[in-house]
């Protein structure tokens, strides 16, 4: 059964909702050129001078969310962007690579739990936020680790990414840490 918008909406068929994020992959927006996003809103083009990023995160932590904002006062429409990834582990190679993250506006391309894939920060990027931690914790079952938050404004709603086109971005991933 479909579940467009267009002819309605049923939860008890159209549920598929698995929460949840299993990694995600980014890149300086300004090393992109070529952004295609096609009249069914998925990303099909995308060029990356560069390389890109992989953060594979641990289940049941990261969430990301992308709400409509109106501004009913002049009707202006927008979505806000905010990734946070938490990284259950420290040493002084991540802390150098979160500094270099929070000097950058990036694009994140966001595999969800489910196996899709969306783009967030395409248009504007995202940058880290006043948000972010770094905790050893207290007990020794805390976590020790980083909170790290990233937001920006879209002027549309989030896209999905084609497959194919984020298999080939993973081919330009750095070597991970």
């Amino acid at each position: 059964m479909s579940c467009l918008m267009t002819t309605g909406y049923n939860d008890r068929t159209c549920t598929n909702g698995k929460g949840g994020i299993k990694s995600v992959l980014l890149f300086p927006l300004g090393a992109t050129s070529g952004a295609v996003v096609s009249t069914a809103n998925e990303l099909t083009s995308l060029v990356v001078a560069g390389e890109t990023f992989l953060y594979k995160l641990k289940s049941n932590l990261s969430s990301y969310t992308a709400p409509v904002r109106v501004d009913k006062n002049n009707g202006t429409l927008w979505y806000e962007h905010e990734l946070s990834m938490i990284l259950a582990s420290d040493s002084k190679e991540l802390r150098a690579e979160i500094h270099l993250l929070a000097q950058n506006e990036v694009v994140c391309l966001v595999e969800n739990a489910d196996g899709t894939i969306v783009a967030l920060g395409l248009g504007e990027g995202l940058q880290v936020a006043d948000a972010n931690e770094y905790t050893s914790g207290v007990l020794k079952s805390d976590r020790k680790g980083h909170v790290i938050v990233l937001r920006g404004m879209e002027n549309d709603e989030v896209p999905d990414v084609d497959p194919v086109l984020y298999a080939s971005l993973l081919t330009q991933q750095s070597p991970s840490i």
